[in-house]
């Protein structure tokens, strides 16, 4: 019976998950993320939202940017391979990484250094002079949940970066990393005024708008809806899409099932350890009464069945 109520939760959720319920497509979902972002004939999209979250750590704007291959390859057959959302480079050689991530993952901090080492590594050039001046590498994240930080502040975006312990000003920018959690953004779009509040609440709300409002007009805007409008997806990038949103939905009604089993034997188990535990507390009061009345200690365990040592204990 159980397994029943969960496939049908599974159904319920997949319904409601892909039933485009307005014109524009979930840019939480990776296949719209990168139809969005990695397009080639609008690149500009992309130069925007790299110079928007890396402004303070560029010497320079982005002016282009090369959309590279996303995957990496190991450095040994044995080495990991990654097959990240978008890999750029600008014209001033720095590489980037962007990732949309919406599952969440316990050390997901620690992935993301490890991708970035990965393409730090994979631009090594070849022979023994080679100096180790490697591009600068950063990485931005637009994550769906919210990673576990040190402390507990609400910032929407934070930035992680080398920096000398002793003088916390003086920082390195041969890497850095920006993670924007997307559900700490929660301004209306009559409270957003910068193109960076715009962009937080397109990607959090484009899916929800049944039409686009004016205050997301505009050459970037123009572009970024164009791309995201359902008419303007193919069968296949359709099919492509939905199977993603399925995919979603298939994980989260296995977590809910797993956290609802989980909640519900907990409470069994904690049921079942009281009454236990109740009944073992018994047992130790009547075997004190007993002793108090004279019993022998022999006597007193083989009526209560507890272990000789436990009833002498009890004097």
């Amino acid at each position: 019976m159980r397994l029943v109520v969960a496939m049908s939760k599974t159904k319920t959720t997949r319904k409601n998950k892909l039933a485009p319920k307005g014109r524009y497509a979930d840019l939480t979902n990776n296949f719209a993320f990168q139809k969005v972002f990695a397009n080639e004939k609008e690149k500009s999209l992309l130069v925007t939202t790299l110079n928007i979250f890396f402004e303070k750590k560029l010497a320079y704007p982005i002016k282009d940017v090369v959309i590279k291959n996303p995957y990496i390859q190991g450095e040994t057959k044995y080495s990991r391979n990654s097959v990240l959302d978008i890999r750029c480079e600008d014209t001033g050689g720095n590489k980037f990484i962007v990732e949309m991530q919406v599952n969440s993952q316990k050390h997901f901090i620690k992935r993301s250094i490890f991708y970035s080492s990965m393409s730090i590594a994979s631009s090594g050039k070849k022979g023994e002079d080679w100096d180790f001046d490697f591009p600068n590498v950063y990485s931005l994240n637009f994550l769906d949940f919210e990673p576990k930080f040190a402390d507990k502040r609400n910032d929407v975006v934070r930035y992680l970066s080398l920096h000398d312990d002793d003088y916390p000003e003086i920082r390195y920018d041969y890497t850095g990393f920006a993670f924007v959690m997307l559900p700490k953004f929660n301004k209306s779009l009559e409270e957003c005024v910068s193109l960076h509040d715009k962009l937080l609440f397109t990607l959090r709300n484009a899916h929800k708008l049944k039409s686009r409002p004016k205050q997301l007009r505009g050459k970037f805007f123009d572009r970024l809806f164009k791309l995201a409008k359902f008419s303007t997806f193919t069968k296949m990038e359709f099919s492509q899409y939905t199977s993603r949103m399925m995919a979603r939905a298939d994980r989260k009604a296995q977590l809910e099932y797993a956290r609802e089993e989980g909640i519900e034997q907990g409470i069994t188990q904690g049921i079942s350890q009281g009454i236990t535990q109740g009944i073992s507390q018994g047992i130790i009061e009547t075997a004190k009464s007993m002793l108090k009345e004279g019993l022998d200690f022999a006597l007193v365990a083989r009526i209560t069945k507890l272990p000789k040592k436990q009833v002498m204990a009890l004097r």
